[in-house]
């Protein structure tokens, strides 16, 4: 029995972790850093299905490491995360930088001076070009609380509400 139990455990991690994905799930928090007055935003991905996007955008294999790859990583989540002010402005965040371990890439921007994000209209179609199921979820911290966007490919931008009064 215990053989049986080793081999079937060896045969599911020889299958590629693309079989075991059933969740195309993103998840990007935009939070008020009270000591920086600086907006931050983090964005956490899949590794491979990054990876499986910037294939098929470039056309051919995509790396971490190689030359151009972090220039790649900007381009494409400028060009699909994108945040529009309540003047009608677009806000683009300074690059910070990335990284990733064996599953999950981690993306940073910032805009370095703090403002209101009330609203502010928030567009991401990250991933949502190659996997119909994406939900990209945007958690919303700031002095107006904590508040959560779902975008899908049917609804890939949302405006910030705040309907807290600025606590103190």
């Amino acid at each position: 029995m215990i053989k049986l139990v080793a081999a079937t455990g060896f045969l599911f991690a020889l299958i590629p972790s693309v079989s075991a994905h059933r969740y195309f799930f993103g998840l990007t928090e935009i939070s008020a850093n009270k000591n920086t007055q600086a907006i931050e935003i983090i964005h956490q991905y899949t590794l491979h299905d990054v990876q499986q996007v910037l294939k098929k955008r470039l056309g051919k294999t995509f790396r971490l490491g190689e030359q151009g790859s972090e220039q790649h990583i900007r381009d494409w989540i400028t060009e699909k995360f994108q945040l529009v002010n309540l003047q009608g402005n677009k806000v683009e965040p300074n690059w910070v930088g990335f990284e990733a371990d064996y599953q999950k890439i981690w993306v940073y921007q910032e805009i370095p001076k703090r403002d209101n994000l009330c609203g502010w209209d928030v567009s991401n179609t990250l991933l949502m070009d190659s996997f119909s199921a994406q939900v990209n979820t945007i958690n919303v911290v700031d002095d107006h609380g904590n508040r959560s966007l779902i975008l899908t490919i049917k609804n890939t931008s949302d405006t910030i509400t705040c309907q807290q009064e600025i606590k103190e």
